[in-house]
């Protein structure tokens, strides 16, 4: 299994508008376990948003779609979420693995972390 990765400056944005000491205890996590930083590059960029324009994620929850295609692009096995609103919904998660395999990538799991578990 591959070490979990998170892409910065989505996590950033999102850890920023997060309250304390939620906040601080995910920085400190981070931090505590060192977790590298994956990019988010042209081919994520367009992965997000074919999800976008096809309706899996609304615009204005695009960090979302940021989100899945990062880790779809980078070969992650699971998006882990407790985002019930745009990203661990059925829709989303069919609609991801249909659009993944559509554009030549294998579709990723989509799951809370009690599933992981």
């Amino acid at each position: 299994m591959k070490k979990l990765k998170l892409y910065a400056e989505y996590v950033a944005i999102e850890l920023k508008n997060a309250p304390e000491p939620k906040r601080s205890k995910m920085l400190a996590l981070i931090d505590k376990y060192s977790i590298p930083v994956f990019d988010f590059d042209a081919e994520s960029t367009k992965l997000a948003n074919i999800y976008v324009q096809e309706g899996v994620i609304p615009e204005r929850f695009r960090i979302d779609a940021a989100h899945i295609a990062v880790a779809t692009i980078n070969g992650l096995d699971c998006v882990v979420s407790f985002n019930f609103q745009h990203i661990n919904k059925l829709k989303t998660k069919n609609m991801t693995a249909f659009i993944n395999l559509h554009e030549g990538y294998k579709p990723i799991t989509i799951c809370t972390p009690m599933e992981v578990f």
